[in-house]
């Protein structure tokens, strides 16, 4: 028989592996509709600049998954068994849920002809508060997957989707990625979600064996 706590655990498990799909979602199907946007050479965030008319549902987005992404992060406190690193993870997942509502709050404002990363300080500042917890908090989780058989796999790949999320800070600092700077934040940025996605499902399917 289910008791509220599980339940309760189950629904906190599972708004982390919806909160991430359905951001991906967001940000893929925006990439197609809004109008003088292009996915491969422009970023994210330039959907929800004030000028774009899908902008409040990027940045609506933004602020749905941190909602979620904050109560996944207590459902993983509450489901991994070393303390220490659950609270460690749990901090860092609820930075990067509030830096990312944040955006959602403090819309990207630069002009596309201008990018400069200068120009709009405020958003740069809270992307890079949402996006570096994610991955010292990715890097982190492998001492906890490698001591749970179930998790070995998510371990793995969090260490390789680390590793090739490195040059992201810098790749608008080299002309030459312009043509592709949006199409590789969008896979960088997509290895991140998936992977956060896979571990919420894995942690779901260990507690409660699907």
């Amino acid at each position: 028989m289910k008791t509220n706590r599980d339940q309760m655990g189950r629904f906190l498990l599972l708004c982390g592996v919806f909160a991430p799909i359905m951001m991906m979602i967001v940000i893929f199907v925006l990439g197609q509709i809004t109008p003088n946007y292009n996915p491969f050479s422009d970023s994210v965030c330039q959907m929800g600049t004030p000028d774009k008319p899908y902008a409040i549902v990027l940045n609506a987005g933004y602020i749905a998954y941190g909602i979620l992404m904050s109560a996944a992060a207590y459902g993983l406190y509450r489901s991994i068994t070393s303390t220490t690193t659950a609270k460690r993870m749990t901090i860092l997942l609820c930075i990067h849920a509030a830096g990312t509502l944040l955006l959602g709050v403090f819309p990207d404002s630069l002009d596309l002809a201008q990018k400069h990363l200068t120009d709009d300080l405020i958003h740069n500042i809270i992307s890079a508060v949402s996006y570096v917890p994610l991955l010292v908090g990715i890097f982190i989780f492998r001492k906890v997957a490698y001591q749970e058989t179930a998790l070995k796999a998510v371990g793995i790949l969090g260490i390789i989707v680390v590793l090739i999320n490195l040059p992201v800070p810098v790749i608008n600092m080299f002309g030459f990625f312009e043509p592709i700077s949006g199409l590789l934040q969008r896979v960088l940025v997509g290895a991140s979600f998936s992977w956060l996605a896979l571990t919420f499902f894995f942690l779901y399917r260990k507690r409660y064996r699907l």
